[in-house]
């Protein structure tokens, strides 16, 4: 498929052109960004213009006394200063192009030929070097002007040859690094990883509620209902679906929170999510650069819409969303695991001889809360004073979603560790009766087939790495059911 541009960019097609799907830039956006560029350099002329015709930072109110081809290129060269592990093809393919998106919606008054340099980047493949730190949440200043060199020519690119647009001019530098393109995209990828993992959550919990005979009415739609979130019918729905032509006897009145408050809490995550995703795919359909050109009024307008307090709330939101899931998904292994709860061996192994099965598969998933937990810690809360105290706050969001992607890993984890607790427990309990299984926990049975059929104690570690292999199986389980809905 090829995606024109510019447009309301989804995640899933960031996403889809990061991993190689080609871009078509619209001729009618082409010409409107040259007609812009046209009418920002005769404003330029009447008003000062940041970065244009004056220096940045606390050098604002300084002129520029140089040649706008010096003026820019030293912008780019003296902001370039990223560092740390190299960004991979995916999220660099990602993050040119949310800026391409970005600049095709006029207002940053930028030169077409960067448009052309950006989309011919994309087009061969020939990508700049970008590293992960540098940015605070205030615009990706080092990240894209490190961009805007290799543009230029003065940085290489990999891949196929690139034909160097030339210098970037005052007219275009700041206007090319004023956005947080990087860490959009990159949040964008984050957001299909969560989305996978919610499903491959989702559908796993019915697995673990099927195999210890939980008291379904605890997610039923009338549960949803009581929760008083949209979400939560919807997820309540998903779990019917699911569980269709599954049939047993609840063995408790009433279920430990890990079965009962799943609905609320699985819930929060999805509302999280959701907000999570409009937010990026909002930001990253949008000229937001500062200044901004607007044609009807004829001038430049200089704000702080670069300061990236939604995002960076929407991440860090979404990691808390996230931790206050994991203790239900230990609780649940724990459960499983303990005889006097489940009826069976205690932690799943023969009877007898001590054997301790998937007792360590808890310390596991524990291990990796800790992880889950610890990137729950706000950043967004925090700030910075720089450039001579002119810049006086921060968000982090880099950071908000650097932290959320390490919540991710090691969630996926723990989703990975209960998918062998759940499948070992249903194994269990089909060798001492039959079970009435309907199709969605079929499915769910046969994506585990893989694993290792005998309960001796061994090395589990192959286990919980075919499991991991599973989770994309099991999210589109959960989202087969979810189109059976519609």
């Amino acid at each position: 498929m090829i995606y024109s541009l510019p447009r309301k960019l989804t995640i899933h097609e960031i996403s889809n052109i990061a991993s190689g799907a080609a871009i078509r830039v619209s001729p009618e956006a082409k010409a409107q960004v040259k007609l812009y560029y046209e009418m920002a350099n005769k404003i330029a002329l009447t008003q000062p213009v940041y970065g244009r015709s004056t220096g940045v930072g606390a050098n604002k109110q300084t002129a520029t006394a140089i040649d706008p081809a010096t003026h820019g290129m030293n912008l780019l060269r003296s902001h370039a200063v990223d560092a740390g592990p190299t960004l991979t093809v995916e999220e660099t393919r990602a993050l040119l192009t949310v800026r391409l998106n970005q600049l095709l919606h006029p207002g940053s008054g930028i030169d077409p030929s960067v448009i052309d340099g950006l989309e011919r980047m994309l087009l061969s493949n020939s990508l700049p070097e970008v590293k992960h730190f540098g940015g605070i949440g205030t615009a990706d200043l080092p990240a894209l002007a490190g961009v805007g060199l290799a543009l230029a020519g003065e940085r290489p690119t990999s891949g196929a040859p690139f034909q160097p647009i030339g210098p970037i001019k005052a007219d275009s530098a700041l206007p090319f690094m004023s956005s947080s393109a990087p860490t959009l995209a990159r949040a964008a990828l984050a957001t299909v990883w969560l989305e996978r993992l919610l499903e491959a959550a989702i559908a796993t919990f019915a697995l673990s509620a099927f195999g210890s005979r939980a008291d379904m009415a605890a997610f039923s739609e009338d549960a949803a209902r009581t929760v008083a979130s949209p979400a939560a019918v919807e997820n309540a729905v998903r779990l019917r679906v699911l569980l269709d032509g599954s049939e047993w006897v609840a063995s408790r009145i009433q279920d430990p929170f890990c079965f009962r408050a799943f609905l609320p809490a699985v819930s929060t995550l999805s509302v999280a999510t959701a907000r999570l995703r409009e937010a990026v795919e909002s930001q990253a359909s949008h000229a937001r650069e500062n200044p901004r050109f607007f044609g009807e009024q004829q001038r430049a307008v200089h704000h702080g819409a670069f300061l990236e307090t939604r995002l960076a709330h929407e991440l860090d939101s979404t990691a808390i969303a996230v931790a206050q899931t994991a203790p239900l998904i230990l609780a649940r292994l724990r459960f499983m695991n303990d005889d006097g709860f489940s009826g069976l061996p205690r932690f799943l192994a023969p009877d007898g001889g001590g054997n301790s099965g998937t007792m360590i598969v808890e310390y596991l998933a524990a291990s990796a809360m800790g992880e889950v937990h610890a990137a729950a810690a706000p950043i967004s809360t925090h700030s910075a004073v720089l450039s001579c105290g002119v810049e006086e706050d921060a968000t982090f969001a880099p950071t908000a979603l650097a932290k959320l992607s390490r919540a991710l890993e090691a969630y996926e984890l723990m989703i990975a560790s209960e998918i062998v607790v759940a499948a070992r427990t249903i194994k269990l309990r089909q060798g001492r009766a039959p079970l009435d299984v309907g199709g969605g926990i079929t499915r769910l049975l046969e994506l585990c087939a893989s694993l290792p059929e005998g309960f001796e104690d061994r090395d589990l570690r192959d286990d919980v790495q075919l499991a991991r292999e599973m989770i994309d199986g099991f999210a589109q389980t959960c989202r087969i059911s979810t189109a059976r809905l519609r």
